[in-house]
């Protein structure tokens, strides 16, 4: 007679084996994480929308803002999700547009916006990008008289001015066309020297914001 093989036998797992319990609190575990991670990317969250462009300096209103539902995620909280949460007194530190979620960080007191309004009057009209909110240049174009000596007559004097307010001014001439804009406080100087002299200033559009086609 030949030798028999040994005959292996499994044996049944024990609900007490170690393994066996790691394994069931393992699977358990990632569902439970795959759930709480699907559950939080489709949770929304209500956040602030501004209404209308608001410009640095101007005061948070209520009456500006909008709340709707997103899906902000981990970036929730970089918005502001109510009134309430605004704090009273609260200016916008930088532009906001209009249709833009309110960020916490464009919110602060008036002592945290460097800028100070200067009104320019326009001789002609500005172009139709020159809105509220808008990004523009100042330039200063000297009289013919009094031109460098390499004959260059314009001469930009802020490249970094933000649009508050556009003055059309009236139909019968009674009072002319202005712009308010917001500049940085160091080059407020020379602004008003070129204006006390009665000297020529130009609103530019930047290409490239808002209101305004690159």
């Amino acid at each position: 007679m030949g030798v028999t093989a040994p005959v292996m036998r499994l044996r049944r797992p024990r609900w007490k084996d170690p393994r066996l319990i790691i394994g069931i609190v393992l699977v358990v575990a990632s569902v439970l994480m795959g759930a709480l991670l699907v559950s939080r990317l489709s949770a929304t969250t209500p956040v602030l929308v501004a209404r209308g462009t608001i410009v640095p300096g101007e005061e948070i209103d209520p009456d500006q803002l909008t709340t709707v539902e997103l899906r902000l995620g981990e970036q929730e909280a970089m918005y502001v999700g109510s009134v309430d949460a605004v704090p009273e007194g609260a200016v916008a530190t930088r532009t906001i547009q209009a249709g833009e979620l309110l960020p916490v960080s464009a919110l602060g007191q008036g002592a945290d916006v460097p800028l100070r309004p200067v009104v320019i009057p326009v001789d002609a009209t500005v172009a139709e990008s020159v809105v509220p909110g808008a990004e523009v240049e100042l330039w200063h174009t000297r009289p013919s008289d009094v031109q460098d000596a390499s004959g260059q007559g314009a001469e930009l004097l802020v490249s970094d001015a933000v649009v508050r307010r556009v003055d059309e001014g009236s139909s019968l001439g009674m009072r002319s066309m202005a712009v308010e804009v917001l500049v940085p406080k160091d080059q407020v100087g020379p602004l008003l020297e070129v204006l006390a002299r009665g000297e020529r200033l130009d609103v530019i559009g930047v290409p490239g914001t808002h209101g305004i086609a690159p």
